[in-house]
């Protein structure tokens, strides 16, 4: 019969805290919500005040080179290893010896990780064309292990090792103004709510603290995040989704997608197909101009900032214009327009049609989406079919092209308009136009 050792595990690290100088706030405790399919938290068992230090933390309890214990190979991690890898290493020697000045901390990391490195093949098909498919790195990362961890002969450092150690360390460390980067000993196994954020690390005193940045009233959890990360590098760095990251989720129209359109015709009906060399003419410039991404986000409005980034209008703008304009920008006699120049009708409809070809790389509709959203079980544990359905049912083939896209059917001068009147004012928050893209 398996032990559950959780509230022995969570008490040796309560002691462990006083045992290395970390002060924590007598408001504060440790909660379990292994109820709600979460891990371990921290609640406020009285009310806490805007800006009261909610824990410190001295520097030497950081876990990093400096304060680990000195290592064979502990030259060779400081002169030639990236910080991550080497920080990789530091917590795999650590894990391994059984008086480790961190053993208490490192007991109650997760044994299981649901970020996309750990997805099979058939789960990764689930999220078919979201460009987070291709951050996942799996490849680079293992041959970057092979190069520098497997040369020190640590034991037990398989790949697989590697992969979960270096994931807790994506999910778990902050980066502190240090030379080096280090892992802050600290439970940490919060839910990352950015809505529900009340609390930032403050590194600018001797000790590292943890501050409210609002009033956090007795009862409510105490939340911590990495801020405005959109719910596809959520997804990728933790395995699960939420709505609190909504509002900063990101669609992502690839310049190859682009480019294909444009190569073969597709782009519009009055367009012909642009030449090889005359695309490559147009990129370099664009290269040039610093307005060439390998894929362009696609935003929610705000006062502050349009959905549709700049460089993404004049990236078309340069695949549209005529050769004697282009000439013109070439040879420096002309400047890329302003963006309300760049906001024409043909621009708007070139863009519908880039959506809209976004959305056929997706092989299931919004509506099947929501039919297996609904049949699952648990969003949080069934990441083989809920949660994913989740994240992909907000991308780009979700909400983008759908009826709600309040320009979609308009005919092409109305178009031309709407899109004028949206892209120009930041403070126009698309009415009818939601975007909640991946």
């Amino acid at each position: 019969m398996e032990v559950d050792d959780f509230d022995a595990r969570t008490a040796t690290f309560s002691s462990w805290l006083k045992e290395m100088g970390i002060q924590t706030n007598p408001k504060m405790a440790l909660a379990d919500f292994r109820a709600e399919g979460r891990g371990r938290g921290v609640v406020a068992t009285d009310d806490i005040e805007d800006d009261e230090i909610i824990f410190s933390i001295p520097r030497n309890a950081v876990l990093n080179i400096q304060n680990a214990d000195p290592l064979p190979f502990s030259r060779r991690l400081s002169e030639k290893m990236p910080s991550w890898l080497a920080l990789t290493s530091i917590l795999m020697a650590e894990g391994q010896k059984d008086n480790s000045k961190w053993a208490p901390y490192l007991a109650i990391l997760p044994e299981r990780l649901d970020s996309l490195v750990f997805w099979s093949d058939s789960e990764l098909a689930e999220l078919q064309a979201s460009a987070v498919v291709n951050k996942i790195g799996k490849k680079g990362a293992e041959d970057m292990f092979a190069s520098y961890i497997t040369p020190l002969g640590l034991k037990h450092s398989s790949t697989e090792m590697c992969h979960k150690v270096a994931s807790v360390i994506m999910a778990y460390a902050f980066d502190i103004p240090d030379p080096s980067d280090g892992l802050i000993s600290e439970e940490k196994e919060k839910t990352l709510e950015t809505t529900w954020n009340n609390a930032r690390l403050i590194c600018d005193n001797e000790e590292l603290e943890m501050r409210a940045i609002k009033p956090i009233p007795k009862g409510d959890e105490i939340f911590n995040d990495y801020g405005q990360l959109p719910r596809s590098d959520l997804l990728r760095r933790y395995g699960y989704v939420t709505d609190g990251y909504s509002a900063y989720d990101v669609a992502e129209i690839s310049a190859e997608l682009i480019v294909s359109l444009f190569r073969n015709g597709k782009v519009h009906a009055s367009l012909p197909k642009l030449s090889q060399d005359g695309l490559k003419t147009r990129l370099e410039l664009a290269e040039r101009e610093g307005v060439y991404e390998d894929s362009f986000d696609l935003v929610h409005s705000s006062p502050d900032e349009p959905s549709i980034p700049d460089e993404l209008l004049a990236f078309l703008y340069l695949l549209l214009v005529d050769e004697s304009h282009l000439k013109a920008i070439s040879n420096s006699e002309s400047s890329l327009p302003s963006r309300s120049k760049l906001t024409t009708e043909l621009a708007g409809e070139v863009l519908v049609t880039l959506l809209q070809a976004r959305e056929k790389e997706y092989l299931t509709t919004l509506e099947e989406d929501d039919d297996l959203l609904e049949n699952a079980k648990s969003l949080g544990s069934n990441r083989h079919g809920g949660s994913s359905a989740f994240w992909r049912k907000e991308s780009v083939a979700s909400s983008h092209a759908r009826g709600s896209y309040l320009f979609w059917w308009q005919p092409s001068v109305a178009l031309g308009k709407a899109f004028q009147g949206w892209l120009i004012s930041a403070e126009n928050t698309l009415v009818g136009l939601p975007i909640y893209l991946q």
